[in-house]
């Protein structure tokens, strides 16, 4: 559970966010209730590529790359600071990290698994299921247009 410091920067960074934007304050609430909070050192390895993830991060303090493999060889190809986030795609469905989030430099993050997610918005089922459709989406956009 989070601090009240934590909570409230919680409820400002999660309202932010194009999957929560629509989410009454008492779903976020209960949401941010079922956080957790975890300190990395500068280097650390958060998620690694292929590890199986059902979790959703956001960076409270300090910053991370996201490193891909890119024609054979480990490249950073972008870094996320406060308020930016990870991990929304696999939140839904357990799947292997397409890569290895490391911290750039001392970090904080928030984190919650499917299981609490789900039992956050157990209440407000309605609310889970277009949060789930936005997440699909943005699935959707990154695997770009089907082909025939």
């Amino acid at each position: 559970m989070l601090d009240m410091e934590d909570a409230k920067w919680a409820k400002a960074a999660l309202k932010e966010m194009e999957f929560f934007s629509n989410c009454s304050d008492e779903d976020l609430l209960t949401l941010i209730d079922n956080f957790e909070k975890a300190h990395y050192k500068s280097e650390a390895t958060i998620l690694f590529h292929g590890e199986i993830s059902n979790r959703f991060y956001v960076v409270c303090k300090g910053s991370v790359g996201i490193w891909k493999n890119v024609a054979g060889s480990k490249q950073k190809v972008a870094e996320l600071g406060e308020r930016k986030y990870f991990g929304e795609i696999s939140l839904m469905t357990p799947s292997s990290a397409t890569a290895t989030v490391k911290a750039q430099t001392d970090v904080d993050v928030l984190s919650i698994s499917y299981e609490n997610f789900e039992f956050a918005f157990r209440n407000n089922p309605e609310q889970l299921k277009a949060i789930q459709k936005k997440i699909e989406e943005k699935k959707q956009s990154l695997s770009g247009p089907a082909k025939s």
